[in-house]
């Protein structure tokens, strides 16, 4: 464990349905490690759906085991088009502020 040090994870390029082991492995890895991670997500060139399904499952995780998983800023361009276009940014939707606490 990193103590109180929060460890930011990049995530970057495709992080689709295409490579979504990938990032699950790579959040797993992250918390597994480390008792704070913040994503950084400015560079995600291809997010979908299960882009935002493997970041809630992480963040839901993470939360039982007593570890923190936020954003380290806004949700980059491609992530936050996916989170406006399938309605994750409503303020009735439980995981709204998650993804608006950096806006």
């Amino acid at each position: 464990m990193t103590g109180t040090s929060i460890f930011t994870l990049v995530l970057t390029g495709d992080v689709s349905v295409k490579s979504a082991q990938d990032v699950l492995g790579r959040l797993k890895e992250a918390l597994a490690a480390n008792a704070a991670v913040a994503l950084d997500t400015k560079d995600i060139t291809q997010a979908d759906v299960t882009t935002v399904q493997s970041i809630l499952a992480a963040r839901k995780k993470a939360a039982a085991t007593g570890k923190a998983l936020t954003l380290a800023g806004a949700p980059g361009p491609k992530l936050q088009a996916v989170l406006e276009g399938a309605g994750f940014l409503n303020p009735a939707q439980p995981a709204a502020h998650f993804w608006t606490a950096h806006t």
